[in-house]
C-alpha cells in the first residue's frame, strides 16, 4: 500500500511541473563601500561608491558591485570649509587638481546619495609625511636564471617621542618588449614600431608599521625581490603615508583575515568596521575607509645592466629566447596593444 501511495505522490508532483520564466534575484547586499583618500601631494583625489554585490545577466562587471551614480560628494575640513567632488564616471568621483591637503588639518568626506543616505566619516587629522632614510638594491647571481633577483631593501627613520603609524604601498612598473614584424619591402615605408611599453603588476596588500618598541629608531620595511628574468628596466615604487591609529587598526584587522590559515587559533572571521557610518539610516551598512594621511611618494630603477657578469648575460639571453619572453609568436607594432599582458600601461610611466 505505501508504494502505491508514493508512485501517486510522484505522479501528481510531474503534472504540476512548471517551468519557471520570471525568475529574480535581488543583490547579495545592500551594504555600500566607500575608497577614497586625501593626502599630502598634489590632488586630483578619488573617491568610488559601489554596493558589496549585484547581479545581472547582462554585465559581468555587476558581480564585482553595483556603482552609485549621481551622488553628492564633499570633502570637509573641521572648519567646515568644503570642496565638491565631480563624477568622472559612474560611481568614481574626484577632487579639481588644485585642492590638496594641508598637514595638521583635519578632514572628513560627506555623501548624499540619490536615494537620500547621508554618509560620513569621522574627523581625521593629516599628519606629516616622512621619506625613506634608505632605499636601495643589489644583484644576487645564481646557478640558473629563474634563482638571480635584486634584493631591496629601505627603511624609514621614525620620529622620536610621539606614537606613530605607516601604510606603505608597493607598486613595481615593468617594462616589457615586443617583436616588431618583418617590415613590408621597399619602396613602401617602413612603418613606426613601438616595441617598449609598461605594465604594473597589481599588488593590493599594504605593509604596516608601528613604531611601537621602535621610537625614533630606523624601521627596515620587509620587500619582496624583483626578479631578473629579462634585460627591461624595472622600477619600483614605495608610497609611505603617515596614519592614524585607526587607519592602522583598520588596516591591520584587514591584513590579520587576510592571512588566516586555517588553524585552531585563528581569529573568527567578522566584518570589519572603517570610519564610515549612514547618519539617518541606523540599518544602512556602510564598509570601507576614507583614508586621511601624510604621504611621500618615492621610485628607485633598477639597473639591470651594471655591474652583471657576462656569464649571466650568455644565459640570461638563451632563458629569454627559450621561454619567448620577448612574445616573438606575437609580433605587433604597437605593444600598446598587446592585449595579453596584464595591466598594461603603454608607452610611459604614470606621473
Amino acid at each position: 500500500m505505501r508504494a502505491w501511495i508514493l508512485v501517486f505522490c510522484w505522479l501528481f508532483l510531474c503534472a504540476c511541473e512548471t517551468e519557471v520564466t520570471d525568475f529574480k534575484t535581488q543583490n547579495l547586499s545592500s551594504a555600500i563601500v566607500v575608497s577614497g583618500e586625501i593626502s599630502s601631494l598634489e590632488g586630483p583625489y578619488t573617491l568610488r561608491l559601489n554596493y558589496t554585490a549585484a547581479y545581472s545577466p547582462y554585465d559581468i562587471t555587476e558581480f564585482q558591485g553595483q556603482v552609485i551614480p549621481g551622488a553628492d560628494v564633499k570633502i570637509l575640513d573641521e572648519t567646515g570649509a568644503s570642496v565638491s567632488l565631480k563624477e568622472t564616471q559612474k560611481g568614481v568621483y574626484q577632487t579639481p587638481s588644485t585642492f590638496k591637503g594641508q598637514v595638521g588639518k583635519k578632514y572628513k568626506v560627506r555623501i548624499l546619495t540619490v536615494n537620500g543616505k547621508q554618509i560620513e566619516s569621522s574627523l581625521d587629522e593629516l599628519k606629516a609625511p616622512i621619506r625613506l632614510s634608505t632605499f636601495s638594491y643589489a644583484f644576487k647571481n645564481a646557478e640558473k636564471v629563474e634563482n638571480m633577483r635584486f634584493d631591496l631593501s629601505a627603511s624609514i627613520q621614525d620620529k622620536k617621542g610621539s606614537e606613530d603609524y605607516y601604510m606603505i604601498k608597493k607598486q613595481d612598473f615593468v617594462q616589457f618588449l615586443t617583436t616588431c614584424p618583418e617590415p613590408p619591402p621597399p619602396p613602401a615605408p617602413v612603418p613606426v614600431c613601438d616595441c617598449k611599453c609598461w605594465q604594473a603588476p597589481q599588488n593590493t596588500q599594504p605593509i604596516l608599521i608601528s613604531d611601537f618598541l621602535l621610537d625614533g629608531t630606523s624601521i627596515p620595511l620587509s620587500l619582496k625581490p624583483v626578479d631578473y628574468h629579462d634585460m627591461t628596466d624595472v622600477v619600483v615604487q614605495l608610497s609611505v603615508y603617515t596614519v592614524s591609529k585607526e587607519a592602522y587598526t583598520f588596516w591591520k584587522r584587514q591584513e590579520e583575515q587576510r592571512t588566516l590559515g586555517g588553524g585552531l587559533f585563528d581569529k573568527v572571521p567578522a566584518q570589519i568596521i572603517g570610519n564610515m557610518k549612514c547618519l539617518n539610516d541606523a540599518e544602512q551598512q556602510v564598509v570601507g575607509y576614507f583614508l586621511v594621511g601624510g604621504l611621500q611618494r618615492q621610485r628607485l630603477r633598477v639597473d639591470r645592466y651594471t655591474n652583471i657578469p657576462e656569464e649571466t648575460y650568455r644565459k640570461l639571453g638563451f632563458y629569454v629566447d627559450f621561454n619567448n619572453i620577448r612574445y616573438k609568436d606575437y609580433a605587433l607594432w604597437d605593444c600598446r596593444k598587446a592585449a595579453w599582458i596584464p595591466y598594461n600601461l603603454g608607452l610611459s610611466l604614470p606621473p
